[in-house]
């Protein structure tokens, strides 16, 4: 018998925050598993995997059972990605080291470091629910993702605020970082993205049905 008022309220709250930190407790423990360097990538996605269908309301799917076949099937392909992501990064800051003078030309590069760094930033957000929600391949999903947050600029600069905003209350409550951290990071951003993924749909049924009348 499912609980209602008050006490039903608390009951779905409750539930949600346990789930979300087992959650997190399965990401930090597979991460450790993979050594870190080959485990935070799968346990990534597989985290992703689950908040995409919190963020749907979907709070129903067995966590570990997700989580599980999610990693081990992503394992590769999750670490191949985790991989070009870093050095990609890498070389982003390193570049930033390289052209630290004080010049006009030096500026007009940091400048232009910055542009490719917030690019880069909005694809790597919106990377993960791509990932997940769409059978894309290879470099498709980079390009779907980049696609996305120069299409939603605004959602991704209120992404932005919003994990600034949870850093902040991180850096405050310090011992929630390891119960929670993660799992609500990739849940505000499946939030996100699953907004954006709805405004698209939203668009294409309009423009198809522009066309169907014209």
């Amino acid at each position: 018998m499912e609980l209602s008022g008050i006490w039903g309220g608390f009951y779905r709250v409750s539930l949600r925050v346990s789930k979300m930190a087992y959650a997190n407790a399965l990401w930090v423990l597979f991460s450790l598993l993979g050594l870190i360097v080959l485990g935070i990538a799968p346990a990534t996605v597989a985290l992703f995997s689950i908040t995409k269908d919190w963020a749907k309301k979907d709070w129903d799917q067995p966590v570990f059972q997700t989580f599980w076949q999610t990693y081990k099937t992503e394992f590769f392909r999750a670490n191949g990605v985790g991989w070009a992501f870093f050095v990609i990064g890498f070389l982003i800051y390193w570049n930033f080291t390289l052209f630290a003078g004080a010049s006009i030309v030096m500026m007009v590069i940091r400048a232009f470091l910055l542009m490719v760094t917030v690019l880069f930033a909005g694809t790597l957000l919106l990377f993960f629910p791509t990932y997940v929600n769409f059978h894309l391949k290879g470099l498709a999903r980079v390009r779907a993702a980049l696609m996305m947050a120069c299409g939603h600029p605004l959602h991704v600069v209120l992404l932005m605020a919003s994990i600034v905003a949870l850093q902040a209350v991180f850096m405050y409550l310090p011992g929630l970082i390891i119960f929670f951290a993660a799992a609500t990071i990739a849940y505000v951003i499946s939030w996100f993205a699953h907004h954006i993924f709805e405004a698209m749909k939203k668009k294409q049924t309009i423009e198809n049905e522009a066309i169907s009348h014209g």
